[in-house]
């Protein structure tokens, strides 16, 4: 019985893990898809996309693009996820494609869902007039405010870190151990904390993994001073809700699989066997 009790446990638990929300693995490597749209920008002609000719935008920073390459720029990118055909690829490129668009695309002061508003547009006119067939509106309905938000703070840790490992790589004479990151990455573990974010936590302990490796190994920095401080507090809470949250869902599933599938005669077939025993 108490086997069973566990493989019910261990298939929730694994749906659980593999129905999460987006993860922001690509924050780490955003340069990829970065290096993809750099290339598309020397491709600048509108008519190459249809339904970018005439297009518009208010938010749209006309000193570096105007709309109509901005729709053919993220337009081609779509297309280029398409062609992919690979889940992961396209989840972590719709996602960086937003990041791309706020930060390259609109003016400075554009809030998020203007933004957003934009990429919805953009999506549109890739369904509608470039055979789009509604390709990724699962990664598209996932996108929003605050996924976007911790996505550029990740971003941002990642570039600074960047930054760092040059500066070693420049001057190899002399070693930094203080790296610009610990003061932002505390101030986002503590958001971490009080947050129910997992993956936006998952990924700050993969960063601190990669920093302080770096710091250790390559470094050979002493001291915790140097080194990133470990997102316990989300763990502990975590450790504590989701075998919480597996208890109360098997307990409510389990009399169902006995009450109304082939599992119930079965366990009182196995349970008559031991008691005749």
């Amino acid at each position: 019985m108490s086997n069973i009790f566990m493989r019910i446990s261990f298939c929730i638990y694994i749906f659980y893990k593999f129905s999460c929300p987006f993860q922001y693995n690509v924050a780490s490597k955003h340069n990829e898809y970065k290096t993809k749209l750099d290339f598309y920008t020397d491709f600048i002609d509108p008519s190459c996309m249809p339904g970018c000719e005439d297009f518009a935008n208010q938010h749209i920073n006309v000193s570096k693009y105007n709309a109509p390459k901005v729709c053919t720029i993220a337009l081609r990118f779509l297309t280029h996820l398409k062609k992919e055909n690979i889940p992961s690829y396209q989840e972590d490129g719709c996602l960086y494609l937003y990041y791309w668009l706020h930060t390259e695309a609109v003016n400075s002061k554009t809030s998020i869902e203007n933004t957003l508003d934009l990429y919805k547009k953009l999506y549109e006119i890739y369904n509608t007039d470039n055979d789009g067939d509604n390709k990724f509106d699962k990664y598209m309905n996932k996108i929003n405010k605050d996924t976007c938000d911790k996505l550029e703070k990740l971003i941002i840790l990642y570039e600074l870190f960047k930054k760092f490992e040059r500066q070693y790589e420049s001057e190899t004479s002399v070693v930094n151990c203080n790296s610009e990151c610990v003061t932002l990455f505390t101030s986002y573990v503590h958001e971490c904390r009080t947050g129910y974010d997992n993956e936006f936590c998952k990924e700050l302990r993969n960063f601190r993994e990669r920093h302080n490796f770096f710091i250790q190994k390559v470094l050979h920095c002493d001291g915790e001073q140097y080194l990133l401080p470990p997102v316990e507090n989300f763990d502990a809470i975590g450790m504590v809700i989701i075998p919480l949250t597996l208890i109360l869902v098997t307990s409510f599933i389990f009399p169902l699989l006995y009450k109304f599938t082939p599992f119930g005669p079965w366990i009182r077939h196995k349970i008559g066997k031991k008691g005749n025993m």
